[in-house]
C-alpha cells in the first residue's frame, strides 16, 4: 500500500512530467494557486515601517556634513548642554570627531520640536 502511493506520488514531488503534460500544468496551476491565494497571515507576514535613527547623516554641504537628529535623543535642555549633546552624538554617528557649527530646529505640524538639522565638520 505505502509503495503503491510512493509511486504515485513520486513523480510529483521530483517533478518528473514532461513540459506541457497536463499534470505538469496542473502542478503549476497549484503553485500559483498557493503564492497568489495564500493570505498575508499565514506567514505573519506584515509590511512594516522604514527603521530610521535617532541620528542619521543626510549630505555633504561645502566641508560641512548635514545630520538629522531626533529630538528625543537629546536630553540636554539648555542651549549649551543641547549643542554639546548634539556634537556627542554626531561624532558618534560619523566615527570622528565633529565640531558643530550651525543647529537649525524643525518643528512639527503641532509646533513642537520633532529635529535638529546639525551641521558639523571634522
Amino acid at each position: 500500500m505505502l509503495n503503491r502511493l510512493w509511486k504515485s506520488l513520486k513523480p510529483v514531488v521530483f517533478w518528473s512530467y514532461r513540459r506541457g503534460s497536463w499534470q505538469y500544468d496542473l502542478i503549476c496551476v497549484a503553485i500559483l494557486a498557493f503564492i497568489f491565494g495564500t493570505p498575508r497571515t499565514f506567514f505573519n507576514d506584515r509590511p512594516g515601517a522604514p527603521t530610521t535613527r535617532a541620528v542619521e547623516r543626510l549630505a555633504d554641504a561645502g566641508e560641512d556634513s548635514v545630520f538629522w537628529v531626533e529630538a528625543s535623543a537629546v536630553a540636554a535642555e539648555d542651549e549649551s548642554g543641547v549643542e554639546a549633546e548634539l556634537e556627542t552624538l554626531v561624532t558618534r554617528r560619523s566615527g570622528k570627531k565633529m565640531r558643530v557649527t550651525k543647529v537649525e530646529k524643525s518643528a512639527g505640524p503641532d509646533g513642537d520640536l520633532y529635529a535638529y538639522l546639525v551641521y558639523a565638520r571634522p
